[in-house]
């Protein structure tokens, strides 16, 4: 599975939450800092597809919050 398919699937099982790139990056892959920067550039491609919502204003006291967006 790509990355994005991994956080495609997680947030299809975790319908009701919304999570930052950070959240889902340690859900995903526990402590490997690595994948941070990746899930965040992917969390931010699948947002511009339509395949995921995005809420916050993207600072640090207000991150970006994904979820899956509704099926069209």
């Amino acid at each position: 599975m790509t990355i994005a398919e991994d956080i495609l699937d997680l947030l299809k099982r975790k319908r009701r939450l919304k999570l930052a790139a950070i959240d889902i990056a340690e859900m995903l892959y526990w402590e490997d800092k690595t994948y941070q920067q990746r899930v965040k550039s992917d969390c931010s491609i699948l947002y511009e597809q339509g395949k995921l919502t995005r809420d916050g204003s993207g600072s640090v006291a207000d991150p970006y919050t994904y979820g899956i967006a509704p099926a069209r």
